[in-house]
């Protein structure tokens, strides 16, 4: 993918991202964040495939929030497609969600990956 179809591809995923949460960044977070939020990447690892990686962070007082935000997260790219003019991608969850433990207990997080197959 090149780096044009790779910056439209991102966009697209965060706009559907946005549809589960109103916090959501790519790579990073900013420093002044609201919980609770999505930082997602986007790693190629072979040809025409890549991981979207998604952390989900949010307070133990979200953490029920959280938990089903990441299914709906899950749901809404297991078995997706995108097909745009630059690109068609689908996505399958490998049903690799983990809490991760945080040093600070008010923290929840959760990790998840789902697998994408692509052509541009």
């Amino acid at each position: 993918m090149n780096k044009r179809t790779t910056m439209v591809f991102s966009k697209d995923v965060r706009t559907q991202l946005l549809t589960k949460c109103d916090n959501v960044y790519f790579r990073e977070a900013k420093e002044k964040k609201t919980y609770p939020y999505v930082v997602y990447d986007l790693r190629p690892y072979m040809e025409r495939r890549m991981v979207l990686e998604l952390d989900l962070w949010g307070t133990r007082e979200q953490e029920m929030a959280l938990q089903e935000m990441a299914d709906d997260i899950e749901d809404l790219f297991d078995s997706a497609i995108f097909s745009e003019p630059y690109y068609i991608a689908s996505f399958t969850s490998n049903n690799d969600m983990k809490n991760v433990i945080d040093e600070n207990k008010d923290i929840k997080h959760i990790n998840l990956s789902i697998d994408c197959i692509y052509q541009s």
